[in-house]
């Protein structure tokens, strides 16, 4: 998110993912994360010229990963 106005900006966004993973905004450069609310629609405060980076949900896709993700995760297809 980047506020590129010379005063602050409150936005409200739904991040258009669904389940629990879309409920969860992660701050990479903070602990000010966000938490959508009932509607699903997450609701920020950037100051003059802020930015925030979030990633969409926790880390726990890590822990739902399988043998096969791992084995894939390192190769690439290259065409012939």
């Amino acid at each position: 998110m980047h506020n590129l106005e010379e005063k602050p900006r409150e936005v409200s966004f739904a991040v258009g993912v669904p389940g629990v993973a879309g409920k969860l905004l992660v701050n990479l450069l903070s602990e000010d994360h966000s938490r959508a609310n009932e509607r699903d629609r997450h609701k920020l405060l950037l100051e003059a010229y802020g930015y925030r980076w979030y990633r969409v949900g926790g880390l726990d896709y890590l822990l739902k990963r399988s043998d096969i993700d791992a084995d894939t995760a390192g190769k690439t297809s290259h065409p012939a």
